[in-house]
């Protein structure tokens, strides 16, 4: 027996035992002789003689050493199991003050919906965009809340992500009380622990001011390139009627003084006959400059003559057949042909500088409700990056015009050959303009 058991025997069942005569289930720790312990129940009656005296005891005893073990042993778990339990607790009540803290703090709309469309969860700041309460929202739809133009669109987005079962990211564009409001939302959907898609969450940052500044800066843009083509229009007018003229009077000039000094001083004559060639020449550059700046053939003849023009102009100057294929088109506002036209001009003056091309082609087409052109070279091309790709070859003029009148430029390239510009311009902005 071990010490503390003879202990607890000696000073405190034994006492009992001699008194009242019986012992119950009393817990002992025995030690067998190789030294391991057991746990006993010890349970035990006496007999008493006449006098009351106890002259014999009957007593069972109980291994209960696995028990007491798989006691233990539950024992043990149950307090990790607590403690485990506690430390869990703790965890979801920081990690929900957290999660509280950014819904609360948060610039961007939050929510949650159903797959029926009803909100489980919004946000403060949807409710100080929309203003409505938090509670007011719970457990309604976008019909309930919004109009229906809003509710339209919202239900309808939230129904991609259901239906695609991933994000995706949309700009939304809402008019609430009045004012008009522009969002870039994320929508998601929710999954239970099977996989299966519970709802859908959404979150929403307000971009109008972005917007606004967005579309400032592209009118602010526009004017400048609007003055540009009008000082180059401006210039324009001055070299040809300004310059032309002194230059056409020194032609005239330099023919009558050379027939004059023929068959007197012949050498003289010869000077007079070179300046007279050099004048050409001058006048051939300064008729280039004038349709550079701003070819006349565009205002008076419109985009596709103006873009023949250019075709031949790149192959005399630079040697490099240029071809030019078109459909059918009315005429386009001046904006548009200005812009498709320096969008052409940059792209050929970049295969001029850089491609190494042996060819190049411009073609022009109308097409589901686009004008699309193109510029294809065959040149040596280079690896295109998403970032780059504008930039590092002198086309950023190219894209920054084509986004000032709604239009998408695509370049394709690659180091093994051959570079295309491709620039898209839906018609729907322009229809106006091409009936006009």
């Amino acid at each position: 027996m071990s010490e503390e058991s003879r202990s607890h025997a000696i000073n405190v069942v034994l006492p009992r035992f001699l008194k009242e005569g019986f012992a119950k289930e009393v817990e002992y720790t025995f030690i067998k002789k190789s030294g391991e312990p057991i746990d006993v129940l010890l349970s035990a009656i006496a007999e008493r003689d006449e006098e009351g005296k106890i002259f014999r005891s009957i007593a069972v005893l109980i291994d209960v050493t696995e028990r007491k073990r798989a006691e233990r042993g539950l024992q043990k778990a149950r307090k990790m199991l607590e403690n485990y339990s506690r430390d869990l607790e703790r965890q979801v009540r920081e990690r929900t003050l957290e999660i509280t803290n950014i819904l609360k703090y948060t610039p961007a709309v939050v929510s949650l919906k159903d797959r029926d469309g009803r909100y489980l969860l919004v946000n403060s700041r949807f409710s100080e965009m929309f203003n409505i309460a938090a509670d007011r929202v719970r457990g309604r739809s976008d019909e309930e809340i919004f109009p229906p133009e809003v509710a339209a669109l919202l239900s309808g987005n939230d129904g991609r992500v259901l239906e695609k079962k991933e994000p995706f990211s949309v700009e939304e564009r809402m008019e609430w009380e009045g004012a008009v409001g522009v969002y870039l939302s994320v929508k998601f959907p929710l999954f239970d622990e099977g996989g299966v898609v519970t709802g859908v969450g959404s979150i929403s940052t307000d971009v109008t001011a972005l917007k606004e500044a967005q579309e400032e800066l592209r009118r602010l843009s526009s004017r400048v390139l609007e003055g540009q083509e009008r000082e180059r229009a401006a210039v324009a007018r001055e070299l040809h009627d300004e310059l032309g003229q002194v230059l056409t009077a020194l032609k005239m000039d330099a023919v009558w003084l050379s027939d004059r000094l023929k068959g007197g001083d012949e050498k003289a004559a010869a000077h007079a006959l070179k300046m007279s060639e050099n004048i050409d020449r001058t006048i051939d550059e300064v008729r280039g400059m004038v349709m550079s700046l701003r070819p006349g053939v565009l205002d008076d003849l419109g985009l596709i003559a103006a873009l023949e023009w250019l075709s031949d102009e790149v192959e005399r100057r630079t040697g490099i057949p240029c071809t030019f294929r078109h459909s059918d088109l009315p005429r386009l506002g001046s904006a548009a042909e200005t812009a498709i036209y320096r969008i052409a001009q940059e792209a050929l003056t970049n295969v001029a500088r850089h491609s190494g091309a042996a060819r190049a082609e411009v073609a022009l087409k109308r097409e589901e409700g686009n004008l699309i052109l193109t510029v294809h070279d065959d040149g040596e091309g280079f690896e295109v990056g998403p970032e780059k790709q504008f930039e590092s070859y002198g086309l950023s003029g190219i894209r920054e015009r084509a986004e000032l009148i709604g239009g998408i430029v695509e370049i394709t390239s690659d180091s093994s050959g051959g570079t295309k510009v491709k620039f898209t311009l839906p018609i729907e902005g322009h229809i106006r303009e091409i009936e006009n």
